[in-house]
């Protein structure tokens, strides 16, 4: 084993343009340590500070402790306390929902592996294991990329509080994406589901019913769907400006606000909807005031697709999700001729060319997108009116065509898993 001297001193320039002299030293592992400044800017002083340090036993701030993993992540990604998020927090915005997910990572994945390990014996040999051992067990790539990425930020903070000296992971690369692709609904089937007999299908649910098409049709993410006010439906497009989620009304997950154009029978249906919860939340069982759960959403888009022939190992095999509606009008979009920013203009895709334009609603630039949405909704070898409209789906309309209200919803009933 190499034997090095007690500590090596180097030379730095400070922000301020001051040359000091740092210094490394090596523990009782043979483990670098450091660097830490002197202060001095000649050689001689930076070696006498040094010896004086060595000879009080203090060359190695902190010598006689190193955490082990887990007594270092206690308390790490609690929201209210953990000293990292305040930092971080005074210099860009992020989520609780950032937080809770590295939280979980730490608890489930990192603590049971790295727990008793003192951080400066994690090496990138030991991190490899550890990937080695999640791969074994099935975890996909992009999991565990997930999980490599909490543990590198964490290593970075103990850099910089000077608790070790180097990341072990700071040059480590990302496993290769494997990510599962999802074989979305066909249009075909969306016809099944939202054009035709929508109480047969959905049990005559309407409020799933409703949630679940506006998803397929606007892209919007499930939350999205469920943050939605009546305050924010209008005559032909809708509002998006806020989620509603296990932490409550905050804003979508880019906190980008925009227009999204919707044809007549959409609107329909939504207003109606508005009309017995007003301004509050649209797909709601108490008046508005608070939304169905994102599990009733769910329970009940698997029951439909059940309902038209899709079973529980293909919904499992295709991944039909709830979040598959935003990849489903995303393609649509791109099939019906939009270009790329104009599909993220409508789906709230974050883009390098984000315009202006993006947030502020004008008819014509979002005319082919409605003519996508035109298109799904009309039924097999019904051609479109000489407007290029449909007319509403039979979901709302009586034998003339005559658009007709939803049956008067009850409120003050208790819907199982709201």
């Amino acid at each position: 084993m190499k034997i090095h001297s007690n500590y090596t001193l180097y030379l730095r320039v400070v922000p301020s343009g001051k040359r000091v002299y740092y210094y490394y030293a090596w523990d009782e592992n043979n483990v670098r340590r450091g660097g830490w400044s002197t202060g001095q800017t000649t050689m001689t002083a930076a070696r006498l500070y040094c010896d004086k340090l060595l000879k009080a036993g203090k060359l190695i701030p902190n010598s006689g402790f190193m955490p082990t993993f887990a007594e270092y992540a206690r308390g790490w990604w609690e929201w209210e306390t953990c000293a990292y998020l305040k930092k971080r927090r005074k210099r860009r915005s992020i989520t609780q929902a950032y937080a809770d997910n590295n939280r979980k990572n730490v608890k489930n994945h990192l603590v049971p592996y790295f727990g008793e390990m003192p951080l400066n014996r994690i090496t990138r040999e030991e991190v490899e294991n550890w990937i080695d051992d999640l791969i074994e067990k099935d975890y996909q790539n992009t999991s565990i990329n997930g999980y490599l990425g909490t543990l590198k930020t964490m290593l970075i903070e103990a850099v910089a509080r000077k608790i070790i000296a180097v990341n072990p992971v700071e040059k480590m690369e990302r496993l290769v994406n494997d990510r599962r692709d999802i074989k979305i609904i066909t249009p075909e089937e969306f016809k099944k589901l939202f054009v035709g007999n929508w109480k047969r299908v959905w049990d005559d649910d309407r409020i799933s019913y409703t949630a679940n098409k506006l998803a397929a049709l606007t892209g919007m993410r499930a939350s999205e769907v469920l943050g939605l006010k009546g305050a924010f439906v209008y005559d032909d497009h809708i509002y998006l400006c806020k989620q509603y989620d296990e932490y409550g009304y905050r804003d979508t997950k880019t906190k980008d606000k925009h227009n999204i154009p919707l044809p007549s029978g959409m609107i329909h249906d939504l207003k109606e909807l508005k009309r017995m919860n007003e301004e509050g939340f649209v797909f709601s069982l108490d008046d508005g005031k608070t939304p169905v759960c994102r599990k009733t959403m769910y329970r009940d888009y698997h029951r439909a697709l059940r309902n038209i022939g899709i079973s529980d190992d293909e919904i499992a095999e295709r991944h039909l999700h709830l979040h598959a509606w935003r990849h489903f009008f995303n393609t649509e979009l791109l099939k019906g001729g939009l270009t790329i920013p104009q599909a993220q203009a409508v789906t709230g895709h974050k883009s390098d060319r984000m315009t202006e334009w993006y947030c502020h609603f004008d008819p014509s630039e979002f005319a082919k997108a409605k003519q996508v949405q035109e298109d799904l909704l009309r039924p097999e070898g019904k051609e479109p009116d000489k407007d290029g409209a449909v007319t509403p789906d039979r979901a709302a309309t009586g034998k003339a065509g005559r658009v007709l209200p939803f049956p008067a919803q009850k409120t003050n009933k208790k819907r199982k898993g709201a």
